[in-house]
C-alpha cells in the first residue's frame, strides 16, 4: 500500500493517524538544511529519535548555528531541536 501525505499547516499529516517516522523526519531536516543557503550542511550531523532532533558539528559563525536550528525546527515531524553545534575557534 502506498503512503499518502497531505500538507496541512506546515506539517505532514498521514491517514489513520500515522506519525512521521524518524527516517522521514531526518530526510525532511536534511532537505531543509540543504536548501538553507547560510548553512554549511556538509559540516553538520543530524540524528533523530521519536521526533527529537540533535544537531552537531562545527560552524564558523553564530548565524550559521542559528539558521541550522531554525531550519530543523521548521521541518515536519520535529518535536524538539537540541543544538549541539559549536563555533570554530
Amino acid at each position: 500500500m502506498a503512503r499518502a501525505a497531505l500538507k496541512t499547516s506546515g506539517k505532514l499529516a498521514y491517514p489513520y493517524g500515522r506519525a512521521n517516522s524518524d527516517e522521514e523526519i531526518l530526510a525532511a531536516v536534511l532537505n531543509a538544511l540543504y536548501y538553507c543557503s547560510g548553512v554549511p550542511q556538509q559540516r553538520l550531523r543530524v540524528s533523530v529519535r521519536r521526533g527529537h532532533t540533535v544537531l552537531s558539528g562545527v560552524v564558523q559563525q553564530e548565524f550559521e548555528r542559528s539558521l541550522a536550528e531554525q531550519a530543523a525546527a521548521s521541518s515536519p515531524g520535529v518535536v524538539e531541536v537540541v543544538n549541539e553545534i559549536t563555533l570554530e575557534s
